[in-house]
């Protein structure tokens, strides 16, 4: 017996493959080789492997003096001259006379 179409699409062979190794993991699960729980991290591990996570991208914005450049293209070097300005975080404030900073709180 064979194939009208012997030629696949890699589509079809995505998915043919995909029905095999699925009938043959729930075969050895139903014949007690394979415990549900591996059997859900052996599927959890080919899918993870099939579509990778990218990785995360940092959050917040670019310091001051951050030069962008284009891939591929040298990386310049920084520029020191921008000033960073430094806030005043002491719980009195300037003068010492402000309220100092509370955070209230209940914990149960």
């Amino acid at each position: 017996m064979s194939d009208a179409n012997p030629f696949k699409t890699p589509e079809q062979e995505a998915e043919f493959t995909r029905k095999l190794v699925l009938g043959l993991l729930s075969t050895l699960e139903n014949k007690g080789l394979l415990t549900s729980p591996e059997l859900d991290s052996i599927l959890r591990a080919a899918r993870l492997a099939a579509y990778p996570v990218a990785p995360a991208r940092t959050a917040g914005p670019a310091g001051p003096g951050t030069h962008w450049v284009k891939p591929g293209q040298a990386p310049k070097e920084m520029d020191r001259t921008t000033p960073i300005g430094i806030p005043d975080v002491r719980a009195g404030g300037k003068d010492g006379k402000e309220n100092p900073l509370m955070i209230d709180m209940e914990l149960d």
